[in-house]
């Protein structure tokens, strides 16, 4: 049971990956998309289907992991909203913003693993 779950919430979870990333979950026929805030929604509700994926993925692992799980495509949701809300340094910066932002939930998730691997 747990895997036919696992299998639902992953398909919706990546449905929601690929709106809030390429800004579209149809086909459009020649037409351009700028649906800023569906992609905002698409990431808003894709990040606690992720952190529920890897809850069900492997359920031994710690609440803190579980929550963390989502940072980059929180991070990256935020710098999108930003952008549709007028912040200069998320349009101006978006990659540096977002390089930057990534790296930081990646070095801090190392730290913590290397912290307790000793």
């Amino acid at each position: 049971m747990v895997e036919k779950t696992l299998g639902g919430v992953a398909a919706i979870a990546t449905l929601l990956l690929v709106g809030a990333v390429y800004g579209r979950v149809h086909g459009s026929e020649g037409g351009t998309v700028k649906a800023l805030g569906d992609r905002v929604a698409s990431g808003l509700l894709a990040i606690p289907l992720i952190s529920v994926c890897v809850h069900l993925a492997f359920p031994n692992t710690s609440m803190g992991w579980v929550l963390a799980a989502p940072a980059p495509l929180a991070v990256y949701t935020l710098l999108l909203a930003g952008t549709d809300l007028g912040w200069g340094f998320a349009r101006k910066h978006f990659m540096q913003s977002l390089l930057i932002g990534i790296g930081v939930v990646y070095v801090i998730m190392a730290m913590v693993v290397l912290s307790k691997a000793t």
